[in-house]
């Protein structure tokens, strides 16, 4: 077992972790803070990884459950699996966070703020979640401006290796999924699949009204060849099927609506051609992603559709001092919106971009990161993004890290925005400049503050006959606190570890604050290894104040509990019960979520 989650958010320290008392951790790397792979400790940005192992032991059922108990994240659900899933990071929206699946965007450009749909992205090929807080534009473009979740599927180890799981549970919630994957010298080959099924319980309150159930099928393929010590090209397909019963609020009797229902379909290709030379390395990247939704109510059919098609090339030099990344883009963006018979609405545009990004190790203690980044958009404004970072390990205390990150950002109008204009209005990117300012000692205690404000963004005008999407005058504000602390008795194999995020300000360009954002959110975890082969976890989630449509959602603590275990060779068990005290809440205003239930998973490896 590895770690639980690594937040390194002034150095690599360890901040919130699980780890068996009698094992070493790895060196982590990421890619998602410039592009290539790199150690954590090589960044100042704020970087999060969740492990397979936390997922695993906490059984997340989707990524949505697990970046839920991230310091300066929270999740809320309009419903049981499958129902739709409003994210924040640091009070952000989830259309200004990039989501990545092994370096492919899913942003959906068809959505109405451009989000990835994290309540259709299960967990069950996941090999770790990376997660940066914090503007990234300056490498990512838009949809970034208040950070990145890079998830990357499991890989292939040598020889040949699979595995087979079955999960039961509560609400009759049943999955399988199973990998085979081989490697040797030259060749790596891997398939992952797995279906998720459950009859679910009501999207609407009461919870035991009419069930809304969910189906989820994934499929994942990768090839990978090593034509020689410098050249090798990776191919990865990953495809989402799903099916969802949900509530129409504008039915007769929404919580007993039987019919309304939705389908989804995306397809993400992707191609990877690496070259390296010394210290020089090279990677030409093209991606495509397909997104197809169709929503289904007695009213009518709503139809969401777009293509994504996406070029890069990637170069990076090491040099005595650090490593210099300089990238060029190329993307074009082709979608349309159609209600029933309606004529279609489109939205096409294209992206050209390039940016350049250092690491400058100043002295022994001290690193230096800078980006700029260019983008050049055919239907709207172009923009250009920056950041500047400093980390610095203190002589005068060891273990005592401080970090700082000044940054711009930007966020391109969504396929939908641009297809739904008010009239008269020319829609623009939104603007972010902000800050984050961070202190850590060891792994025992880490303080970040982050201060953020948004320009221009776009929102919804209701004001006839000038409906439609708009750029909003003034400013929002963002501003917050995040504490984060771990600590291990060995003697006990026991690990201890909490996480704490205040919003001191969330507010609209009128000053109002914004919905569904908690203003206090506290995560704690006990976690007990008996061995190496058995643990117990108990967690609690308080969510402090928080609104919604001007009715209160928040003040409530979940508790969950978890175990794990290996019965024989190769065969593990976990049993993940949730919400063990039944607690009757809403995290959206109007909407069910789940009561007590349990889960139970068997795994079979080889």
């Amino acid at each position: 077992m590895t770690t639980k989650t690594f937040s390194f958010i002034t150095a690599a320290l360890l901040i919130t972790g699980h780890i068996y008392a009698d094992e070493t951790l790895e060196p982590i790397t990421v890619v998602s803070a410039n592009k290539t792979t790199q150690s954590v400790k090589d960044t100042t940005s704020d970087v999060t990884v969740i492990t397979a192992e936390e997922i695993e032991e906490n059984g997340y059922q989707t990524v949505a459950e697990a970046i839920n108990t991230v310091a300066g994240i929270s999740v809320a659900h309009s419903g049981g699996l499958g129902q739709q899933t409003s994210f924040f990071v640091r009070g952000a929206d989830s259309g200004k966070v990039l989501v990545l699946l092994d370096g492919m965007r899913l942003n959906d450009p068809s959505t109405i703020n451009g989000t990835a749909l994290l309540d259709s992205l299960t967990t069950d090929n996941i090999e770790q979640i990376e997660i940066i807080k914090g503007g990234a534009s300056s490498i990512w473009g838009s949809n970034a401006s208040a950070g990145v979740i890079n998830i990357i599927t499991k890989k292939a180890k040598d020889g040949v290796h699979g595995s087979l799981v079955l999960n039961y549970g509560s609400y009759n919630t049943r999955g399988a999924d199973a990998d085979l994957s081989y490697k040797d010298e030259k060749l790596t080959a891997q398939v992952l699949a797995s279906i998720l099924k459950t009859d679910g319980f009501s999207s609407l309150a009461p919870r035991d009204a009419e069930d809304d159930g969910y189906e989820n099928k994934n499929y994942n393929i990768k090839l990978g060849y090593v034509f020689d010590a410098n050249n090798k090209v990776d191919i990865a397909y990953n495809r989402t099927r799903t099916k969802t019963q949900y509530d129409n609020s504008w039915s007769a009797d929404p919580a007993n609506d039987d019919y309304s229902h939705a389908t989804s379909d995306q397809v993400n290709y992707a191609l990877d051609y690496h070259f390296t030379l010394d210290d020089y390395s090279a990677t030409f990247h093209a991606s495509k992603g397909d997104y197809d939704r169709d929503y289904y109510t007695t009213n009518g059919h709503n139809v969401y559709k777009v293509v994504l098609k996406e070029y890069a090339l990637i170069n990076a030099y090491r040099y005595k001092k650090g490593k210099a990344v300089l990238g060029l883009e190329y993307k074009q963006t082709d979608g349309f919106q159609q209600y029933n018979t309606f004529p279609e609405s489109r939205a096409d545009y294209s992206n050209k971009a390039i940016f350049l990004s250092n690491t400058y190790n100043v002295s022994e203690n001290t690193l230096l990161e800078t980006n700029l980044r260019y983008d050049d958009y055919d239907a709207f404004d172009d923009k250009t993004t920056y950041k500047i970072g400093i980390k610095h390990h203190h002589d005068f205390l060891k273990g005592f890290t401080t970090s700082a990150n000044y940054y711009t950002s930007y966020d391109a109008p969504s396929a939908y925005q641009l297809a739904i204009p008010a009239p008269g209005s020319f829609l623009k990117p939104s603007y972010t400049r902000g800050f984050d300012i961070s202190a850590a000692y060891k792994e025992l205690i880490s303080v970040t503050y982050f201060n953020n404000r948004v320009k221009d963004n776009i929102d919804y005008i209701k004001a006839w006959p000038n409906v439609g999407y708009a750029n909003v005058d003034g400013t929002s504000k963002f501003k917050g606190l995040e504490l984060q602390s771990s600590y291990t008795l060995p003697s006990f194999n026991l690990n201890l570890s909490a996480n704490y995020t205040h919003l001191f300000k969330y507010e609209k360009e009128d000053g109002t604050d914004l919905m569904r954002r908690p203003k206090d959110t506290l995560n704690v975890y006990a976690d007990y290894y008996t061995d190496s082969n058995t643990h117990f976890g108990i967690n609690a989630q308080y969510i402090g104040d928080r609104e919604d449509f001007g009715q209160s959602t928040g003040n409530y603590t979940l508790w969950n509990f978890n175990f794990g275990a290996n019965l024989a060779e190769n065969l593990d068990l976990t049993i993940n019960a949730k919400n063990i005290f039944d607690k009757e809440y809403q995290s959206i205003y109007g909407y069910a979520t789940e009561g007590r239930s349990v889960y139970a998973k068997i795994k079979y490896s080889f």
